[in-house]
């Protein structure tokens, strides 16, 4: 059954995944001269922007062109308590996942700067064909409503953060300072 399979896929991929690294480190260098907003600004700002978000849904339809059949799924994200703590180049959050009516997760998550290896944005449309044809189904094509944007932040090994938007400004903007302070920590915005 397709939704089995799509679950899977989900799961696989790590919605969100946290772990514990247990490694200590070296306090944030200051911002250079002239290089943008400090660090405490930068971080500042990204607290607002995620908390703003709140409760996100959507439905998203998919359809399979090798058997012309078509299927939804309604999901509801939601993050909530942000921190954005600048002096430990940190964002501590909790979110929750449900799919159809059904949570798939409630957790607490956090993200460290200096772990960063990439970050990347993208559309809900392009990552969920992106995941279907990594999980071999390249015939399956999605469809989000309303449509929203994904920033994704790879941190060490195959830690994940997923942080989702409905407007493109706001997801730009937040991408944006996000790779900024994570330059600012000494972490790597990759190919952004």
């Amino acid at each position: 059954m397709k939704m089995k399979f799509w679950i899977t896929a989900i799961l696989a991929c790590g919605i969100f995944t946290v772990g514990a690294s247990g490694q200590r480190h070296a306090d944030p260098a200051p911002n250079p001269a002239g290089s943008g907003p400090s660090l405490a600004e930068t971080m500042q700002l990204l607290q607002e922007k995620l908390n703003e978000q709140g409760k996100m849904s959507w439905t998203t339809h998919y359809h399979d062109s090798a058997d012309n059949t078509n299927w939804i799924y309604d999901y509801i994200f939601e993050v909530s308590k942000v921190v954005a703590d600048a002096s430990a180049c940190t964002i501590a959050y909790h979110y929750k996942i449900t799919i159809d009516g059904v949570q798939k997760f409630d957790r607490d998550a956090s993200l460290d700067m200096r772990d960063v290896q990439d970050i990347t944005q993208t559309t809900g449309d392009e990552h969920q064909d992106k995941n279907d044809v990594a999980a071999g189904r390249p015939t399956w094509s999605a469809k989000a409503d309303p449509p929203h944007f994904i920033l994704i932040v790879q941190g060490k090994g195959n830690l994940k953060f997923y942080f989702y938007f409905f407007n493109e400004d706001t997801a730009n903007r937040v991408t944006k300072a996000m790779g900024h302070a994570v330059e600012l920590c000494g972490g790597s915005r990759g190919s952004f």
